[in-house]
């Protein structure tokens, strides 16, 4: 059988993955993804993805922003409230001299674009539909992973997880984690309105789940990409009924509805690594935390994971350790940890907070969220955090 070494494995080559290739191999540091999928059977992905201020910036240093801005809707104004109530939290780019706070394109749009820049680049080896039968690692200090498939073999010194939420090299590797079925669906589609959405962003918290609206880059301004949670029984639901509760939801905010895709739903729970880290293997993105949705910040985590596992490998380098030094990890980890925390828990404790239907609850919902929207600094720190543009 076949033998190929590589210093760098990724094994999964969603927009993670495919990210952290090209920010190593930017670096000057050579790395090979392998996954099982056809890529190009990938780029029919009709979902969108949220991209914060501070990952466009990354995105634009790996040349890449560049090419795919012009085809990125700006969020300029985001307005949160409970229920379809005009009391709410206003968040606006202007208040931090912003041209935005973040952008929705399409995620095969992204991932186009992504493959394109790794199929020129010399640096990075992309094996592809090839799945990972078994992980093996030798018993000698060189700490060599064996990676075997149906008809070869592949080794490395590091092997890098970015497999997504349900990570076969997580559960395979024995990684310790919080895990949490939230008891929800996600519907994914998107609508047509009558009127502009103007670059806003809407996020309604119901007892039921969060309904969020996000602007595309698309017709005359008038379509939204919609991400809706609701509660597990209602996972069944008829697409026409499903319709009709949306109406009441939506409420006309952008005007009358006059289409909508067909849904597509999507359980959801909470993956939470106690350490991202473990024998040589490091996790990243999803499969090291996959999060509720709620604040559309999922993928601009995994980003900041890319970003400083890659500069942590190329310092590493340039000092002469090896990438599967455990300091190194060490490092990594310790960097990363609060960043996560405080994401993880705040989705996690927003989402319970506003499913909770109780009167005397939501007064206090209520009363917070006009104090919040009352505070400039609040407001400013917040919006600087959500953009990717402040650590804490």
């Amino acid at each position: 059988m076949k033998k190929d070494f590589h210093d760098i494995i990724i094994l999964g080559a969603g927009l993670t993955g495919l990210i952290l290739s090209l920010s190593l191999a930017k670096l000057g540091i050579r790395v090979c993804i392998i996954d099982k999928n056809d890529p190009n059977k990938t780029l029919a992905d009709e979902r969108t993805t949220a991209i914060s201020k501070g990952s466009s910036n990354f995105l634009d240093d790996l040349k890449i922003w560049s090419e795919i801005k012009s085809k990125a809707q700006k969020i300029k104004k985001i307005f949160v409230s409970e229920g379809v109530s005009n009391n709410g939290i206003s968040f606006d780019c202007k208040s931090v001299n912003s041209e935005a706070m973040g952008y929705i394109i399409e995620n095969k749009i992204l991932k186009k674009k992504l493959l394109s820049a790794i199929e020129k680049n010399s640096l990075i080896t992309f094996i592809k539909m090839t799945e990972i039968k078994k992980i093996e690692r030798t018993n000698s200090n060189l700490n060599i992973f064996k990676l075997i498939s149906r008809d070869k073999v592949f080794q490395c010194n590091l092997l890098i997880g970015a497999d997504g939420r349900y990570s076969k090299i997580r559960s395979e590797n024995a990684f310790k984690y919080l895990y949490q079925d939230y008891g929800q669906i996600a519907y994914v589609f998107s609508i047509k309105h009558k009127e502009p959405h103007g670059s806003l962003a809407l996020e309604r918290f119901f007892p039921s789940g969060p309904l969020a609206i996000l602007p595309m880059k698309k017709g005359r301004q008038n379509q939204s990409s919609v991400v809706w949670t609701l509660e597990n029984n209602l996972s069944d639901i008829s697409e026409e009924n499903l319709k009709n509760l949306f109406e009441k939801k939506y409420s006309n905010y952008f005007g009358k509805l006059i289409s909508m895709s067909t849904p597509v739903k999507y359980k959801l729970n909470l993956f939470s690594c106690y350490q991202d880290y473990k024998n040589g293997i490091i996790l990243v993105g999803d499969a090291s935390q996959a999060i509720h949705p709620i604040a559309g910040q999922g993928f601009n985590l995994g980003l900041r994971d890319v970003k400083i596992l890659s500069e942590i490998l190329a310092e590493s380098k340039a000092l002469g350790f090896k990438s599967s030094c455990e300091l190194v990890h060490q490092k990594y980890s310790r960097k990363r940890k609060l960043d996560k925390f405080l994401l993880i828990s705040s989705t996690h404790l927003l989402n319970k907070l506003f499913s909770i239907n109780n009167k005397s609850l939501g007064f206090f919902r209520s009363l917070g969220l006009r104090l919040f929207n009352k505070s400039n600094f609040l407001k400013r720190n917040s919006i600087l955090y959500a953009m990717g543009l402040k650590n804490f």
